[in-house]
């Protein structure tokens, strides 16, 4: 009862929660500069996605470059997620 009561976070929960928000987001910039290459809006841009595929073997902006940023973007986002929400409890630890 005490883990609820103090605000701990499910590493779990966050770890798959942040692994669909990033690879989705992975998977639709790499979409939508399949069809719209020349765009430059916000943090959408040939640039950022280049940037991206350096660090996702086989990210590109195809529909199958895609699909290959989706599971890394999954994986990244998971994995981030689990150690945000692990640091979070370890941090509360001592005030809870």
């Amino acid at each position: 009862m005490k883990k609820e009561k103090c605000g701990y976070l499910s590493p779990k929960a966050l770890a798959v929660s942040l692994g669909i928000l990033w690879g989705a987001y992975v998977f639709l910039l790499g979409l939508f500069l399949t069809f719209f290459p020349d765009v430059r809006f916000f943090w959408i841009s040939k640039e950022f996605l280049g940037i991206l595929a350096t660090l996702y073997p086989g990210y590109a902006a195809t529909v199958t470059g895609s699909f290959i940023g989706l599971f890394w973007g999954f994986i990244c986002g998971a994995v981030g997620g689990a150690i945000i929400a692990w640091l979070h409890n370890f941090a509360l630890e001592k005030y809870c």
